[in-house]
């Protein structure tokens, strides 16, 4: 579930990406929207973080 739940929110980052990209070129780099995609980036890119540390210590529990 929770590789599951990390494949998603990688998807929905890089969906993220391309929307803030665009938007830059569309309206510049100045423009609220812009901020907007890159702080939400930021807290997606952060739970992302937080569910690869947790995947990576199970394996490490469950062998001692």
């Amino acid at each position: 579930m929770l590789l599951k739940n990390a494949l998603e929110l990688s998807k929905s980052i890089n969906e993220d990406r391309r929307i803030m990209h665009e938007t830059v070129q569309n309206k510049g780099m100045s423009d609220p929207e812009v901020r907007k995609i890159s702080q939400q980036l930021d807290r997606k890119i952060s739970m992302l973080q937080k569910m690869m540390n947790e995947m990576d210590v199970l394996p490490r529990e469950s062998s001692l």
